[in-house]
């Protein structure tokens, strides 16, 4: 049984493992939000829906807009109204979470790091396990959490860190070299691989494939965190540039809420990032742990403009292993942008780099590795 809240990054790793858990024979069911319901869907898994009322994208909406207006817009005393908040959410879900357990006698659950205050919070009796979308959290990480994380997210990370100390089991879905090579995991902890380069299944854009000038993707955050200002300033730092551009927004923003967008951009909601990776020569991002291992698995380097939650980490990851410039969010502008671009895509050593992280991932299989280790649990 998986059970989760279901939001951005964090829910496409738990997919992965889970449908490799059901190709090895194993029965699984989703507890989840609508959220989570309409990913599955296309699999033919059970899912139990959550009340509406716990959804967790309105929920985490409310909790950041309330942290915000009650500090002014201080993101560092934000943070711990933020975590406040969604452990109330946690202890919220923990209820119906129950009765789905009680109902269902489940073998082991599986969680996100979303999810793991709130399974946490039922006292389960069967061994569960949690699949962390991004780079190590727990106890004596490679780098300073405040240095990894945004200082919105900060309580929120420092308190997740906490909670793992008690599932059975923790898999982090990240590439171990990625992640500074960090060889001092707790016993409990293991490095499974980039599970979040799953995707849901698309029809491939035949636009991609049309004759012209090379793609560049450029990706802002699929959930809402006030990076539109990234796209335009990307924008408009290529908008005579020979290349063309296509723009992911998310489901959360419109064509709309951009500037003035050139002739070479083209503006989608969400689109396939692995089939324009295969096709793009440069990724510029927020520097989100799934669109970065994306790029990393085709071998594409990066431009990353870090935003916040845990994206200081994964770009700092990126930096240190030669594949990506990066921009500080205070120093985003075009000129900034065009220039990191500039360099990157005439960057040998970097291309090189690139390509030979992307050999080592692709002769591994992070979904088998991941359900291996779950199946230690039964």
């Amino acid at each position: 049984m998986v059970a989760t809240g279901g939001a951005g990054g964090d829910l496409p790793p738990l997919v992965a493992a889970s449908l490799a858990l059901r190709d090895r024979g194993h029965e699984i069911t989703f507890v989840g939000d609508a959220s989570v319901e309409h990913v599955v869907a296309p699999f033919h898994v059970a899912v139990e829906v959550l009340p509406k009322e716990v959804d967790l994208g309105p929920r985490l909406a409310s909790v950041v807009q309330q942290a915000m207006q009650a500090t002014a817009g201080d993101l560092g005393k934000a943070g711990p109204i933020l975590q406040r908040g969604l452990t109330v959410w946690a202890h919220d879900v923990a209820q119906p979470l129950s009765e789905s357990i009680a109902r269902q006698r489940p073998t082991a659950i599986v969680t996100s790091l979303f999810g793991v205050e709130a399974v946490d919070a039922t006292c389960p009796s069967s061994p569960w396990a949690v699949v962390n979308s991004t780079f190590y959290i727990g106890p004596h990480p490679p780098r300073p959490v405040e240095d990894d994380i945004g200082p919105r997210a900060l309580p929120l990370v420092k308190r997740y860190a906490e909670l793992l100390e008690a599932p059975d089991l923790v898999l982090h879905a990240t590439d171990q070299v990625f992640d500074y090579s960090f060889d001092r995991l707790p016993s409990r902890h293991h490095y499974v691989g980039p599970l979040g380069i799953w995707e849901p299944p698309r029809e491939r854009p035949s636009y991609l494939d049309a004759p012209g000038d090379p793609w560049i993707l450029v990706s802002i955050s699929s959930q809402r965190q006030d990076d539109l200002a990234l796209a335009d300033a990307t924008l408009q730092a290529l908008a005579d540039a020979p290349f063309r551009v296509l723009v992911t927004l998310g489901p959360e923003h419109d064509r709309s809420e951009l500037s003035s967008p050139p002739a070479n951009a083209r503006v989608e909601k969400t689109v396939s990032h692995s089939a324009v990776l295969e096709r793009a020569v440069l990724l510029v991002s927020h520097a989100g742990h799934g669109t970065v291992m994306k790029a990393l698995w085709q071998g594409k380097p990066m431009v990353l403009i870090p935003w916040g939650r845990d994206q200081p980490g994964v770009a700092a990851r990126a930096e240190a292993l030669g594949v990506a410039e990066v921009v500080p969010c205070a120093e985003a502008s075009a000129e900034t942008i065009g220039a990191a671009v500039r360099r990157s895509l005439t960057n040998q050593d970097m291309a090189a780099t690139a390509a030979r992280h992307s050999a080592r991932l692709r002769a591994t299989d992070p979904p088998a590795t991941a359900a291996a280790h779950l199946e230690s649990l039964l």
